[in-house]
């Protein structure tokens, strides 16, 4: 058996070789393929401090999704609850005004009721009123008579007697004022004497402040009693003028 020799040429040969081997691949693979790693390294930093930007924003863009999205329901919310209340309101405001319509309503429908029941009332009242002026009326033709037309001239004649001031002014005025052609006229529902005749013109010169010269007229449908006309003046005492007095009282009721 041989023994194996060592060639040391060789030996040194081959680990010249070795360390150009190492100086070739640290100048031309070694560093190129760190620096590509260190790169790529880099871009995985580069990426994955993107991608938590991205992250953190696509976080805050969900939190400010999620606080519109509160405010969008508060006020909705709110909102609901102003359309409520203001629907509340005008349905409120439309029952009170269909409330005082009605009122309104009712109070003009008593009225007009109450107006047509005033007016048959007031219908019936004249209709009653102008029977009963037609029964007074015939009564009083059944009950007319000289004496009665006495009894009233007295009673005018104290009248006469009893004119306040401005009665009595109004009387003399109207009797200034006649002229030659107009003449007092003193109708009677009844003949009436000379001496009562005269008693009246008396009584009239003296109210009116002057000699006045009546001329009396005898007039039926007087019924009872006397009109005396001084020019403008008239002064009734005759139930023919009350009763139509009262019956035009009456017709303003």
């Amino acid at each position: 058996m041989t023994a194996m020799q060592l060639d040391w040429t060789t030996f040194f040969l081959e680990v010249i070789n070795f360390l150009v081997l190492l100086w070739i691949l640290q100048r031309f693979l070694y560093k190129p393929v760190m620096a590509s790693l260190d790169a790529r390294q880099q871009r995985i930093k580069d990426e994955t401090a993107r991608a938590a930007q991205l992250r953190d924003e696509a976080e805050a863009l969900r939190l400010q999704y999620q606080t519109q999205l509160a405010d969008w329901a508060r006020e909705h919310e709110a909102s609901r609850h102003q359309l409520e209340a203001e629907l509340q309101q005008a349905r409120g405001k439309a029952l009170d005004e269909l409330r005082k319509s009605l009122l309104d309503e009712a109070a003009k429908k008593q009225a007009r009721d109450g107006a047509v029941i005033a007016a048959h009332e007031s219908a019936l009242i004249r209709e009653a009123a102008g029977e009963a002026y037609k029964q007074a009326a015939r009564m009083l033709v059944r009950l007319a008579s000289p004496a009665l037309t006495q009894v009233i001239v007295e009673v005018f004649l104290a009248d006469l007697k009893a004119l306040n001031e401005a009665e009595l002014t109004t009387l003399r005025k109207a009797a200034q004022v006649l002229i030659s052609a107009s003449m007092v006229e003193i109708r009677a529902a009844h003949a009436v004497d000379t001496e009562l005749q005269a008693d009246i013109g008396q009584a009239l010169s003296a109210a009116a402040g002057q000699t006045l010269a009546p001329v009396f007229i005898e007039d039926a449908s007087l019924i009872a009693g006397i009109r005396v006309v001084v020019g403008e003046c008239q002064m009734h005492a005759n139930l023919l003028d009350e009763l139509a007095f009262f019956r035009r009282q009456n017709q303003h009721v």
